[in-house]
């Protein structure tokens, strides 16, 4: 993959370089540090007897100071026998191979002293062309360096990864092996697997590594690695990266109350409608030779829809030039907690609509009412004896034909300034005696929800499902926020849109029980 990803490195196209691109020339076949013939200028004593003069190695050093070099490589352009005339030249080639190798060095696919012979054939191949045309100097050594790069790293790369595909699993994409590499920054604890080689990256070192670098930096950076890469794989990188984060923290700061709603299915905007059946479940005695008889079927049904929520969010060209990840990653996180936010005051603005009544429904009363039998006569605070009668109360419901059904206590819900009284109405404690006993302890489920503004008031509900109560819904099941991309065209900047889909809803009142408080 490495070898792909840097096909056809340091191209350059002819807008960039005056000259045409010089010959490969014998100068790679030669026994290193034996230049094709004698340098025009100031390099004739370092040929005579193999070492530089200290004249030729001033010179040396000059060039490659000036091109941000450090001596190491302006020795090996006098053991090379660079003359003064080429100096100039060689250096840039240098530096530039230098520059875009440094992520592949730091990411341990290229090693120093690799790095050092590399450069060393490539200054070579650079003295085959003829000293006068600088530029062809320059992109030859950039060339040639690119392709001894590729296929040293080509030779060195296992055949098969260390994260090993499983039977009708397809290989990650290049893409992916970015995120993966970007994660590693972005999270803490992530270990890269399929993306090792981009965890040491900076941001637009990965940007030069698809075919918009020009969009970063200009054309005088257009030379880069990877030329096969896609123009997309960067933005779609930091596209999976960021939902990654987002849906991380989105996970993290997901509502409480929603764990007592059943999630449903919602393919389109339409109202969700909800139909219950009761009535005739119990059987008749059939006499001998009897008929059976007919069931009657009563059906009620309630409906909630979907509604769009969402915001943009930009990277600017600054921030990857800056490397600026952390402004990205902060960004992708609040993102994710303000989506987890959104449905948490939806869910908590349902309990409290009305005056604490909750959502009207079908039959005209609100959710919370006297003739539902789910709303406590008198506000109590949380107690055994409070808890007990809510619990009866939910015992005492009835189906829509007037039939005794099963309502399971298993949820407290409560404002976080009733957490702790709630924890120890439910905990477990070694009674002396039986009138000691706690008859809830692990029986409820403490869910403390700070959306709920109402510091007194408290709620019991069944499990989701059992029976049917509060629902919600992603549109096609996306369950959770989304992350959609495009390049900014006014601004240098991607922009990435998070968009929710979400609703949610009562569809009956019989699984859950208000006590006001007191």
């Amino acid at each position: 993959m490495i070898a792909e990803d840097i096909r056809g490195a340091f191209a350059s196209n002819p807008a960039q370089h005056s000259a045409p691109t010089g010959r490969r020339g014998a100068g790679i076949a030669r026994a290193e540090g034996t230049p094709s013939g004698v340098p025009a200028s100031g390099s004739a004593s370092a040929a005579r007897n193999g070492q530089p003069s200290a004249r030729h190695l001033a010179q040396m050093r000059g060039a490659a100071f000036k091109a941000g070099l450090s001596a190491e490589f302006a020795d090996l352009m006098a053991e090379t026998g660079v003359s003064a005339a080429q100096a100039e030249a060689v250096a840039s080639g240098l530096a530039e191979f230098q520059k875009v190798s440094a992520p592949f060095v730091q990411g341990e696919q290229l090693d120093h002293a690799a790095l050092m012979s590399i450069a060393k054939r490539a200054a070579m191949a650079g003295l085959a062309l003829p000293e006068t045309d600088a530029a062809a100097i320059t992109k030859e050594i950039a060339r040639v360096a690119a392709n001894e790069a590729m296929a040293l790293m080509a030779s060195n790369e296992p055949p098969i990864r260390p994260c090993a595909i499983g039977i009708g699993q397809e290989a990650p994409s290049r893409a992916d092996a970015m995120a993966d590499g970007l994660l590693a920054r972005m999270q803490s604890g992530h270990v890269p697997t399929h993306g090792r080689e981009f965890a040491n990256m900076r941001l637009d070192d990965l940007a030069r590594l698809s075919a918009g670098s020009s969009f970063l930096r200009g054309q005088r950076h257009a030379v880069m690695w990877g030329g096969a890469m896609g123009a997309d794989d960067f933005k779609t990188a930091l596209a999976i990266a960021s939902n990654k984060v987002l849906l991380a923290a989105y996970e993290a700061a997901e509502s409480q109350i929603k764990k007592a709603s059943r999630e449903v299915s919602a393919p389109d905007f339409r109202p969700i409608n909800t139909v219950r059946v009761s009535g005739g479940v119990e059987l008749a005695k059939v006499l001998e030779n009897g008929e059976f008889g007919q069931g009657q079927i009563t059906d009620a049904g309630e409906a909630f829809v979907l509604e769009t929520y969402g915001k943009i969010f930009t990277l600017t060209r600054q921030a990857i030039v800056n490397d600026d990840l952390r402004a990205f990653e902060q960004s992708s996180r609040l993102f994710g907690q303000g989506a987890a936010l959104t449905e948490a005051r939806i869910f908590a603005g349902l309990l409290e609509a009305n005056g604490g009544a909750g959502p009207a429904m079908s039959d005209g009363k609100t959710l919370f009412h006297a003739d539902h039998g789910n709303l406590a006569e008198t506000g109590a605070a949380l107690s055994i004896g409070s808890l007990s009668l809510a619990r009866t109360a939910m015992r005492r419901q009835k189906g829509l034909a007037g039939e005794a059904i099963r309502v399971d206590p298993a949820l407290l819900i409560v404002p976080p300034e009733l957490e702790t009284q709630a924890e120890r109405l439910v905990a477990e404690i070694s009674a002396a005696s039986a009138d000691d006993v706690n008859p809830f302890q692990q029986k409820l489920t403490v869910l403390a929800d700070a959306n709920l503004t109402d510091p007194a008031a408290w709620y019991i509900a069944a499990l989701p499902g059992r029976p049917d109560a509060l629902q919600h819904a992603y549109l096609d099941g996306a369950s959770g926020p989304q992350i959609f991309t495009r390049d900014g065209f006014e601004t240098d900047a991607s922009e990435f849109k998070v968009r929710l889909d979400f609703g949610a809803g009562f569809v009956d009142h019989r699984a859950w029980y208000k006590n006001p408080g007191a």
